[in-house]
């Protein structure tokens, strides 16, 4: 499954590092934010594997909660629909 992100109002001088990172790397800037990505939430604190499938429903159940608040009630398709001018 490919996901896309997008990531507004990015510091300029964030963007530059990621830049040159990026060519220290040999990759796009997309390559290496997708690599930093990965090693930040790999040293992060994960989901135990002994986590049942209720626990796991009801941790999502609360962030769909957060976003759904803030976002006043939309889905994301709903939200993604609207910045991009999809009729």
């Amino acid at each position: 499954m490919s996901t896309t992100l997008t990531i507004r109002n990015l510091d300029e001088g964030v963007k530059q590092r990621l830049r040159l990172r990026a060519a220290s790397h040999q990759r796009s800037m997309e390559a290496e934010a997708r690599e930093i990505l990965a090693t930040a939430l790999s040293s992060q604190d994960k989901i135990a594997p002994t986590s049942s499938p209720e626990e796991m429903s009801e941790r999502i159940k609360s962030v769909i909660g957060i976003w759904k608040d803030q976002m006043g009630g939309k889905t994301t398709d709903q939200i993604m629909q609207e910045l991009r001018g999809d009729d």
